[in-house]
């Protein structure tokens, strides 16, 4: 059996169950767990209201990250003509032709822009957006452009609405995992090595990003009086993600061969924001933790089913099981905010649930490829959608359902399973 579809049908269990716990009055008084689908060919464990196991994960929790990216402009072939001569004075000789135009030349159109983003064609992008128009700027176009992240990043550092990391500081070594195993480099291609290079670069920025989001976390958590276990656990989570950074970065300086790691984080402001609204913390969680360290942990799980470098395999896979806990409790604070909130607190974490799953039924699934960037943890991004597409419907959806009592939220699995039934 495929060792993802264990993975998630284990994880999928798992995040069920503390979802019934939580809040399983309302859902199991409904009939919400008999919703529940397993995935083909497996039977699903008995539980509360027929809750049964699952594969999947969860699903539009993406890590959006936004830069401003420039490029030299005008390029070759794209200068434009000089102007024209200019018409004839009355009874008098035409104009000489009128000199170039100094304005400054027209940047290309946002929907145009992304071929010459440098990044597009990199691994571990599911999609990259133009958000704005070009600016011109001492001889460059510039543009802010939205990277949606695949990669095995957990949970993300937001200000405003944004992803922030550090910055690459390329010679740094303190943050490589000295223990792991080099990657086998045998037949990697120059390009190749500087796309995984690049990649895990990423990655291990992301997750640095973690450590400073799972530290405010544990503050938030302090400042809503959670009980002592959530924030033990928060705490957890943030050396948890020292050591996959620390994976991240070796991986990375090992296909580029130099040492890489990240500079100081940016903290913005003379302090550090730490909300005290109940509400507000627990939508967080649910976008941050429930959809995006689920996501995380599966994304892991099916990049180390399809790598076959051993080292890389073994990082991945140690990354997947940590990031499932940290999934597990993100459900698990959210489940305590419903019991210790009012009717605003459950309010916030449905809009959040309705937001996360509105954008991931939207999810484009085509066929996936293989080589030797999957070979050593980056599938071809469509493979990573499709497993997102698998994880709102097959876990998030049905956990979300149990959490709040909701059973049309699992619609989209329970209408799946009937369409198998009458295939």
């Amino acid at each position: 059996m495929d060792r993802s579809f264990q993975f998630r049908r284990r994880l999928g269990a798992r995040l069920l169950g503390v979802a019934l716990a939580g809040i399983g009055a309302g859902a199991a008084a409904q009939g919400c767990g008999s919703d529940v689908t397993t995935p083909e060919g497996e039977g699903g464990q008995g539980g509360v209201g027929g809750g049964g196991g699952m594969g999947g994960f969860g699903g539009s929790g993406s890590n959006f990250v936004t830069e401003t990216e420039c490029f030299a402009w005008p390029q070759t072939g794209t200068v434009g003509s000089s102007g024209s001569g200019g018409a004839g004075g009355s009874g008098g000789a035409g104009g000489s032709g009128g000199a170039g135009g100094s304005m400054a030349p027209a940047c290309p159109a946002k929907t145009d822009a992304l071929m010459y983003v440098q990044d597009a064609s990199a691994p571990g992008f599911c999609s990259i957006t133009v958000l704005t128009e070009g600016a011109f700027q001492d001889g460059q176009c510039c543009y802010d452009v939205q990277y949606e992240t695949c990669g095995v990043a957990g949970r993300p550092f937001l200000e405003e609405g944004r992803a922030v990391t550090a910055a690459l500081a390329p010679g740094s070594s303190s943050w490589m995992e000295t223990s792991l195993p080099a990657p086998d480099l045998t037949g990697l291609s120059p390009d190749e090595r500087a796309l995984l290079a690049a990649a895990w670069a990423r990655d291990g920025l992301l997750e640095h990003a973690s450590i400073a989001s799972f530290g405010r976390f544990a503050l938030e958590l302090l400042a809503v009086g959670a009980p002592a276990e959530l924030v033990e656990r928060a705490h957890q989570a943030a050396l948890d993600e020292v050591r996959h950074a620390r994976l991240a970065f070796a991986l990375a300086s090992a296909y580029a061969g130099e040492p890489v790691g990240p500079g100081a984080f940016p903290f913005r402001g003379s302090s550090l924001s730490v909300s005290a609204d109940l509400a507000d913390v627990a939508a967080r969680a649910v976008r941050e933790g429930c959809i995006g360290e689920t996501l995380a942990s599966l994304l892991a799980a099916e990049q180390a089913a399809r790598a076959t470098d051993p080292a890389v395999r073994a990082a991945l896979a140690a990354i997947a099981e940590d990031e499932a806990r940290h999934a597990e409790l993100a459900w698990r604070a959210v489940a305590w905010a419903l019991r210790s909130g009012d009717a605003a607190v459950t309010q916030a974490v449905e809009a959040a649930f309705a937001e996360a799953l509105a954008a991931g039924a939207g999810l484009e699934v085509s066929a996936g490829g293989a080589g030797a960037l999957e070979a050593h943890g980056r599938p071809d991004a469509a493979v990573l959608r499709a497993s997102m597409k698998r994880a709102m419907d097959e876990v998030v959806r049905p956990a979300a359902a149990a959490l709040l009592g909701n059973c049309s939220l699992a619609a989209p699995a329970r209408e799946r399973g009937e369409r198998a039934q009458h295939g």
